[in-house]
């Protein structure tokens, strides 16, 4: 049997996400691991005209408080990662603009199946139509400059990992310190 092949796998769990049990053959081992599936999703830096980044503030239970962030959320199905990062900013900021591919990158590959695609939104203009935010989200709007935002991941003060990493790689793109091609 090949290294890293799947010799099974059983669903757990079902509902807004999924659980499931998977069974690997890694080499010289069986493991077992329990997999979240969880649909892709979307990451937006928005930057309006004076390069201030629009950040929203929400209370994230499973952190047990606000944190701050960028207008993010799950792609719906039959959705592409661009059109979900249009509606999204359209539900929590009451934004569109022009968006230009930053990265993707996995959340939590050990254990979670969601991928987030990045986007840098330019040229921001207010929604003609505004979509109602989710249920679930009271959402504050927050307006900083990217040197404020740089100096509260530095500091801790913004602890979410999305937004860490994309505020990363907006610096590195102005900063012209690694291109794709390199």
């Amino acid at each position: 049997m090949d290294p890293n092949t799947k010799i099974s796998s059983s669903k757990l769990y079902s509902g807004k996400i999924s659980i499931r049990l998977d069974k690997y053959y890694l080499g010289n081992k069986i493991i077992e691991k329990e997999i979240v599936e969880h649909s892709d999703s979307v990451g937006i830096v928005a930057l309006d005209n004076k390069e201030n980044i629009i950040l929203v503030e929400q209370f994230r239970v499973a952190a047990g408080k606000s944190l701050l962030e960028i207008p993010a959320g799950k792609i719906e199905k039959g959705e592409t990662p661009k059109v979900a990062a249009l509606r999204e900013m359209n539900e929590e900021i009451g934004y569109t603009g022009n968006l230009t591919p930053l990265f993707q990158c996995y959340l939590a590959p050990g254990y979670d199946t969601e991928k987030m695609y990045f986007f840098l939104a330019s040229d921001l203009k207010i929604s003609k139509k505004r979509l109602p935010q989710d249920e679930d989200e009271e959402i504050r709007i927050r307006r900083m400059s990217l040197s404020s935002v740089l100096k509260r991941c530095i500091s801790g003060k913004i602890i979410d990992c999305k937004t860490i990493a994309a505020v990363m790689m907006i610096l590195n793109r102005k900063n012209g310190l690694v291109t794709r091609s390199q």
